[in-house]
């Protein structure tokens, strides 16, 4: 409010430069929060759950259909202790809790693999070599420490839906069913191939799938090789 004269400065007759210039700084003002309300209204919405070992932090992504509904995404989430050190060639062991809310908005690393020799490309899937370079890519961040979930929740604002259907009942969101419950959901688990010698859960995007299905949709690294022999 700097912008404006103090009115006990002025006599009555510039009341009205003083009445413009609140009007200009509350315009100012109003901008300012229409653009902050645009601005957290751009940022991505992170839902928070609670798991038997801790808080879990995901995102939230749209995707582009109209019938389809956004998709709660939880990824790299521990389902079992790191095998490494002493627990290398182990089974695996349950996780260990955590404090305080764990971030489930990336991948994480792929079991330890080489794609390139460990399996005479004849007997790979046509698939796989044909996206050979594709497949590549998913596989460069690796570890030991790979036993890990990524999540798919589907997510329905049935208000919303229901608002938008009285307004227009004719489009495609309103077909029978489309109106998601919000109960429980199955669960489909998705484990990948490539004869328990590549491979990773992180190539399989099961949002469509989730949002779709309306399921919970879940894929996962395990360990190939070497290090996966007799453990899982």
């Amino acid at each position: 409010m700097w912008l404006c004269p103090r009115r006990n400065r002025f006599p009555l007759q510039n009341w009205r430069g003083v009445h413009s210039c609140t009007n200009f700084s509350v315009s100012l003002w109003v901008l300012s929060f229409c653009w902050c309300f645009a601005a957290l209204r751009g940022q991505n919405y992170h839902p928070t759950v609670n798991t038997q070992y801790g808080k879990l932090r995901g995102v939230r992504v749209p995707l582009p259909s109209e019938i389809l509904g956004p998709v709660d995404q939880y990824l790299g989430v521990p389902y079992a202790a790191p095998p490494v050190g002493e627990k290398r060639f182990m089974p695996p062991e349950p996780p260990s809790s955590w404090s305080g809310i764990k971030n489930a908005t990336h991948f994480a690393p792929v079991c330890p693999q080489n794609i390139h020799n460990a399996v005479p490309e004849i007997m790979m899937p046509i698939w796989f070599t044909f996206n050979l370079d594709i497949v590549t890519t998913y596989i460069q961040d690796q570890h030991e420490d790979c036993l890990y979930l990524n999540i798919y929740v589907p997510t329905e604002d049935v208000k919303r839906i229901s608002k938008e259907c009285a307004r227009k009942p004719n489009k495609k969101i309103c077909r029978k069913g489309d109106i998601r419950d919000t109960g429980a959901k199955p669960v489909m688990v998705y484990i990948h191939g490539g004869s328990y010698m590549e491979g990773t859960g992180n190539m399989i995007d099961g949002s469509v799938l989730a949002s779709y299905g309306n399921v919970i949709v879940i894929t996962l690294n395990y360990r190939v090789g070497v290090l996966g022999k007799h453990t899982f």
